[in-house]
């Protein structure tokens, strides 16, 4: 009797200690992250931002006063929406309204913790992966920034909680179906507020039609995410379209993205070094790089002046047909877009990017390397997370290097490199178990 009361009492520890690491860890991520936003940022005012947050908080401005009409073409609506709401909210004032976005992005490691316990099983993993996310330099960085990458990745895990509550549990029939409904919805708002998602869907898609073992299941879930995905895009889409008089998905910039990344003049800038931008940051240029449209080579002064439309048309025919006509410089300048994201070429770039950047990111993928090579016998158990540093990638040859595009495959490599936590005998019943993705 004694020994099944300390049994019990054991549980029941055991159960309070798991049920009270989310509100630690929640406590600790609005810890972090507010320490932040009062040291890493240096900005009083909305004056001081670097262009791109600059950008978002003026298209906030303008929906608050005009509506969601003054939105250009190059912009999507849901994170000036979230600006907005938050400035009608917490006040006019820049530092209140970043303290706001921050506290709602301190619930991300939260749901990489439910992610990865639902996913793996496995308490200690799940908690070393939410840990290992909390503490990542890049996480922190832009988490105290008005940025949209930090807001887009919160709802890109908000997607993979319910892609894996949808695959792991099927009864009911209409509770599934709606999961899945749920799924692709959120992968829609995810592309809706950072467009770069987009080169995602295939691998969703993929996903899904390997998350159970019956054929018409695989199908029926594939075909559901897709369907959630388009009820929320097409309204967008159908309005964007009638607007600007022409065919758009989600954006109307696919040519300024594709022309700063691939173009001739980032081959005469390489080997120019550093150069300090206006926000006074050291950062080098050339290949790898990104440029604004009139630095690509491919617009003339007089066509700078001529409506974004038509410069939009310009630099889409001209830049595609520099790509066909120069294959090895465009090897050449992807190769190093590939090598910058991933920390490897230029190695040493600034003290803190550097140390808190290449000089991390470098252990954790070869962490990560091992990880995959121990679950070597069953890759697809794995898949939702290797899937996301090659996304990554893909976005890095359309566009550039950046590592704010980096965020969701430095997501896949923490996760990966927290399963080398996993016993081995708990790693081959994981094998046997899991046939969801």
């Amino acid at each position: 009797m004694s020994a099944q009361l300390s049994r019990l009492s054991t549980l029941g520890c055991a159960s309070a200690r798991i049920a009270s690491f989310p509100v630690a860890l929640l406590g600790a991520a609005l810890a972090v992250n507010l320490v932040a936003v009062f040291l890493v940022r240096r900005h009083g005012s909305v004056a001081t931002l670097v262009a791109d947050e600059a950008e978002y908080w003026d298209l906030a401005s303008n929906l608050l006063r005009g509506g969601v009409d003054t939105l250009p073409a190059r912009r999507t609506l849901p994170f000036p929406l979230i600006l907005a709401v938050l400035r009608s909210i917490a006040g006019d004032d820049y530092l209140r309204v970043q303290v706001a976005l921050t506290v709602v992005l301190s619930f991300a490691p939260l749901l990489v913790y439910w992610l990865v316990r639902e996913k793996l099983r496995n308490e200690r993993v799940a908690r070393l992966a939410a840990t290992g996310f909390l503490l990542w330099p890049l996480f922190v960085r832009y988490g105290a920034t008005i940025y949209s990458d930090s807001i887009a990745l919160l709802c890109f895990l908000g997607f993979l909680v319910a892609f894996q509550l949808a695959a792991t549990r099927w009864e009911p029939i209409s509770a599934s179906w709606a999961r899945w409904l749920l799924a692709g919805g959120l992968l829609a708002l995810c592309v809706q507020i950072k467009p770069l998602y987009l080169l995602y869907t295939p691998f969703a898609f993929l996903l899904a039609l390997a998350s159970a073992q019956a054929g018409n299941l695989r199908a029926r879930a594939a075909i559901l995410l897709t369907a959630g995905c388009l009820v929320v895009l097409l309204p967008w889409s159908t309005y964007l379209s009638a607007r600007e008089g022409r065919l758009l998905l989600v954006t109307g910039n696919d040519a300024e993205t594709l022309a700063g990344g691939l173009n001739p003049e980032l081959l005469r800038l390489d080997g120019s070094g550093y150069l300090r931008s206006p926000d006074n940051r050291v950062t080098w240029v050339g290949p790898g790089k990104w440029v604004y449209s009139d630095a690509t080579g491919y617009l003339s002064s007089e066509e700078l002046d001529l409506p974004y439309e038509q410069t939009r048309a310009l630099l889409a025919e001209r830049s595609v047909s520099w790509i066909k006509s120069h294959p090895r410089d465009v090897a050449y300048i992807t190769a190093r877009k590939l090598l910058y994201m991933w920390g490897i070429y230029p190695l040493w770039n600034g003290l803190s990017q550097s140390v808190l950047g290449n000089f991390l990111l470098l252990p954790l993928m070869a962490a990560a390397g091992l990880a995959l090579w121990r679950s070597r016998r069953a890759p697809l158990c794995l898949a939702m997370f290797w899937s996301l540093p090659i996304f990554c990638s893909l976005v890095a040859c359309v566009s550039w290097g950046s590592w704010r595009f980096r965020m969701p495959g430095d997501l896949g490599l923490i996760v990966l490199a927290a399963t080398l936590a996993l016993p081995a005998e708990k790693r081959a019943l994981s094998n046997r178990r899991q046939h969801a993705l």
